[in-house]
Formats: C-alpha cells, sequence, structure tokens
C-alpha cells in the first residue's frame, strides 16, 4: 500500500517506539557482516532513547544511546558527534533523514546515512 503525500502527513507521527530488524544470514556471515535490532523511542522535548543489539561472526553486543531529535515533516534529523582526524575535537553535528510513512505503523527513513530497512511501531505495553 503506497500513501499518498496528503494520506502520509496525517500518518506522520513519530510518537512512541519503533523497532527495526535485520535478520541473521541463512549462510555463514562474511567478516563484518552485521544483524540485529534497534529500537528507537521518541520521547518529550526532544529525546531520542535508543537501544542496539548487534550481532555478527564473533558474536553480539548491546548498548543504550541518548541524544536529540527534531522533527520537521517530513525531515527527521538527528544529534550526533563528529571527531576530528586528529580525535582531538568532537563537535556535535547534525543528521538530517527523509521519513517516508507507509501506513500509520510502518516508516522507512530516506536520503541519509541510516539503514533503508522499515521501522515498525511498537505496540504499547499496558501496566
Amino acid at each position: 500500500m503506497v500513501v499518498s503525500a496528503k494520506g502520509a502527513e496525517s500518518l506522520g507521527r513519530l510518537t512512541g517506539c519503533w523497532e527495526q530488524t535485520s535478520h541473521a544470514p541463512l549462510v555463514q556471515p562474511t567478516s563484518g557482516e552485521e544483524w540485529g535490532a534497534r529500537s528507537w523511542c521518541f520521547a518529550r522535548r526532544g529525546k531520542l532513547i535508543s537501544r542496539t543489539l548487534a550481532c555478527g561472526a564473533g558474536g553480539c553486543d548491546g548498548w543504550d544511546n541518548e541524544r536529540r531529535y527534531r522533527w520537521r515533516t517530513p525531515m527527521l534529523s538527528l544529534s550526533d558527534v563528529e571527531t576530528s582526524p586528529d580525535g582531538k575535537t568532537r563537535t556535535t553535528v547534525w543528521r538530517r533523514c527523509r521519513v517516508r510513512f507507509l501506513t500509520r505503523d510502518w516508516m522507512q527513513l530516506q536520503d541519509c546515512s541510516q539503514s533503508t530497512d522499515p521501522w515498525v511501531r511498537e505496540t504499547p505495553t499496558r501496566r
């Protein structure tokens, strides 16, 4: 299903948590090939909480991170840190991605350094 630009605007909400999964290869992975899952939770006041699990031929690793985001339909800007070639200077930069909502609970990031694999909105758990 493809949503028109007008329809996508009404779908374009980043609230809640989103998950992206890349599946393990069916054959022995090559060196440097990774798979896993990550989730991004868009909190209030521009706070993004991310959790990542990455696996490769040598095992798995996981980490959490907190950073800032800005949302101006259809662009998502993510704060990042750029390190100088000599490793002495760190500068905060903003990386922009175009967000394409295919359904209310499925989005794809485009035109940026992020994976184009789809993101699926996580179903909130009841407490």
